[in-house]
């Protein structure tokens, strides 16, 4: 499948310099500045610009230019690493222009200008030069600004660099299934004539403190830590996201900083805020050590794994240990990793830490620990890495970042792209596109049906439904939706008892379908009903303390069940109905002088659906938890402590906790799908 992304404004500059020498290619190209039309193209529209000695008493030799396009081939998206640059990127292709929009410009300006139009009269504007940017500051991937040779290549290759591998693997999936995820990427088009300028440019404290990771840094130390460690990678984020920073305060969105210019950036960043690297050893300096993920900080890693291991028996330890000993020779490893815990209720204290209770969290352990952690004769312990000794001191001293000047080329292009997506039919049919047709086939057949009102029995679902049942006057009406009751206006004069309805859909170029007018008069959806067959809501709390394991948790007053699904003694809310519920406990867990921890989850027919942690070395320590569930009629909702440290602890009473839940929205479908009238 492939995906367009298109330009909806084209700005025309003069890139050049104006005199003798050097004339603008817009001035040689002769291309009037104003456009002559824009041509609707899917959900896009196409500016499309004329040769400015164009004739109109003879038009068979004028000529006419339309804005380049770029259509995204988002599965030839791939993970890969760059040997050369050594670091990870995606690769993808993107289409410059195509036969298929350049048809569709010949047919539309002949309509425009009414005269043939020839193939040979129209082009794409002969740019020479293309380079990909972002709208926003890199958060887990950076571009470079080096800009490529167009030269009337029909697709060219782009990448995407990450600081970290799975990153990158991740990005790519994203762009295959979501590509529309990637709509702050947009194309600049320019000529190999424009020329550079130079501007100076100030780095303010604004640009460093405006940074995520600054907010991260300085909310994670105290004020009175001189200096903290980050990774290699980490320290290319922190430092690309600033130099972005110091580039978009100073320069306009079409402005192409030059390569170099950028590293100067970069590099002055570099000296101001960092000085040598280390390597940690000891356990204290951990705690100066600034992790992304924090959970998984290297330290904290083998802390757990070393506790996993102790609770294994003579067998799982050995898998254990192998998997970290030879990790890149085992087919499978993450499947053998997660294999080792499916009595997962032996290590859920440990696992609980780094939110690894469900399949996916154990494996993004595994991933995270693999890289960072070893087996070092009788225990795990961290890798050893070298670290960036980042001046924590510096950056809360603002007067060091006033006046700090760097001279910048840079290059303006002659036109922008922004990134806009549309499925393009031409190159594929999407199981979407097959359901739909199938459903108006259906749909056309059960509209030209001759059903009589004695043999319709059923819920209507349809105008077309009301009118066998024997409606004959136009107004709102209420039908049984897929999940809902929708409400719709039935226009039953656009009906002919002669000919019935004929429905015809049209299928438009990138995959943009629409309806006759025909059916879309005749029955209209205006909104959803939210039925609900009874009252469902509550509210209970606890006056006592309770601090036992793997019940479910009884509650002792009643400020609301609405309904009485909720059973106090019980501690468990049976779902009356099929539908969509909420859920919200929030608590004060009690707790010893010494550290310890409390676990509370939120099962559904003894299934953990969430949970919420607590650990202190304090006397209490607020905790709460929501989810959203998708229930049938009968199941069973309640909460239970399903691991805590030591007996003693638990939940507070005095009404320190609260237990909600109501219904958001009821499945009607299935409560009443089957009823007859």
């Amino acid at each position: 499948m492939w995906t367009t992304l298109f330009v909806s404004i084209l700005v025309l500059v003069n890139v050049c310099p104006s005199n003798t020498s050097k004339i603008s290619p817009w001035t040689k190209l002769q291309i009037s500045p104003t456009e002559l039309c824009s041509m609707p193209y899917g959900s896009f529209r196409v500016n499309i610009y004329q040769h400015a000695s164009n004739n109109k008493s003879d038009q068979s030799n004028n000529k006419f230019f339309y804005a380049p396009i770029a259509l995204l081939d988002h599965k030839s998206a791939v993970s890969q690493f760059n040997n050369i640059t050594m670091l990870a990127e995606i690769r993808f292709r993107v289409e410059m222009w195509n036969d298929i929009v350049e048809s569709e410009v010949v047919k539309y300006l002949s309509k425009v200008v009414d005269h043939e139009v020839h193939p040979h009269q129209v082009q794409v504007i002969p740019f020479e030069k293309v380079v990909l940017v972002s709208t926003i500051p890199p958060k887990a991937d950076s571009l470079t600004t080096n800009w490529l040779p167009l030269e009337f290549h029909k697709s060219l290759p782009f990448s995407l660099s990450c600081f970290e591998r799975n990153v990158c693997d991740q990005l790519a999936q994203d762009m295959r299934s979501k590509p529309e995820q990637f709509n702050y990427l947009k194309f600049l088009f320019s000529w190999t004539c424009q020329t550079t300028e130079t501007k100076d440019t100030v780095i303010r404290i604004e640009n460093v403190i405006s940074s995520q990771m600054v907010n991260k840094l300085q909310r994670r130390f105290s004020q009175d830590t001189k200096e903290v460690f980050l990774t290699a990678n980490d320290e290319k984020r922190f430092l690309a996201e600033i130099s972005t920073n110091v580039l978009m305060d100073n320069f306009k969105d079409s402005d192409i900083v030059s390569p170099h210019s950028g590293q100067v950036v970069y590099n002055s960043l570099n000296n101001l805020l960092f000085s040598s690297t280390a390597t940690i050893k000891d356990q204290s300096d951990w705690e100066l050590v600034f992790w992304t993920d924090d959970f998984y900080r290297p330290d904290k890693t083998s802390d757990t794994l070393n506790k996993i291991f102790e609770k294994m028996n003579t067998e799982g330890q050995e898998k254990l240990r192998r998997l970290y000993q030879h990790a890149d020779k085992i087919d499978g490893e993450e499947a053998k990793f997660t294999e080792l815990f499916s009595d997962e209720a032996n290590f859920i204290n440990e696992l609980s830490r780094h939110g690894s209770t469900t399949k996916e969290g154990i494996e993004k352990f595994y991933r995270e620990s693999k890289d960072h952690v070893i087996w070092a004769s009788d225990k795990f312990v961290p890798k050893l890495l070298s670290l960036n000794r980042f001046k924590l001191a510096q950056l809360r001293d603002q007067q060091s970042l006033q006046y700090r000047k760097v001279s910048i080329r840079y290059t303006t292009a002659a036109l922008s792209i922004p990134m806009n997506f549309a499925q393009n039919a031409d190159m594929t049919v999407t199981d979407e596109w097959h359901s739909l047709k199938l459903s108006v086939a259906n749909l056309t057949k059960g509209l030209l049906g001759k059903t009589s009102a004695e043999n319709f029995d059923k819920i209507p679902r349809s105008c077309d439904d009301l009118r066998r049942i024997g409606h004959t006057h136009s107004g709102l009406y209420s039908i049984m939706g897929a999940q809902m009751v929708e409400s719709v206006y039935c226009n039953f004069t656009k009906l002919s008892s002669d000919a019935g309805i004929k429905l015809n859909y049209i299928i438009i170029k990138l995959r943009i379908y629409s309806f006759e007018s025909t059916f879309a008069d005749f029955q209209k959806l205006i909104g959803f009903l939210d039925v609900k067959s009874s009252p469902t809501y509550f509210f209970v709390q606890r006056k006592t303390k309770f601090g036992k394991k793997n019940i479910p948790i009884p509650f002792e007053v009643e400020r609301l069940n609405a309904g009485g699904a909720m059973n106090l003694e019980t501690g468990k809310f049976t779902a009356p109905v099929s539908g969509t519920y909420f859920f919200s406990f929030s608590g004060v867990m009690v707790f010893g002088s010494t550290y310890q921890f409390i676990n509370i989850g939120l099962y559904k027919n003894d299934e953990l659906m969430g949970a919420g942690h607590s650990d202190e070395s304090s006397q209490s320590e607020m905790l709460s938890l929501q989810s959203t569930l998708n229930l049938k009629r009968g199941d069973e909702i309640w909460l239970q402590i399903f691991s805590m440290s030591t007996s003693g602890g638990g939940i507070r009473g005095d009404y320190f906790n609260n237990f909600n839940g109501f219904l958001l929205q009821e499945n009607t479908f299935e409560t009443h799908g089957n009823l007859t009238l």
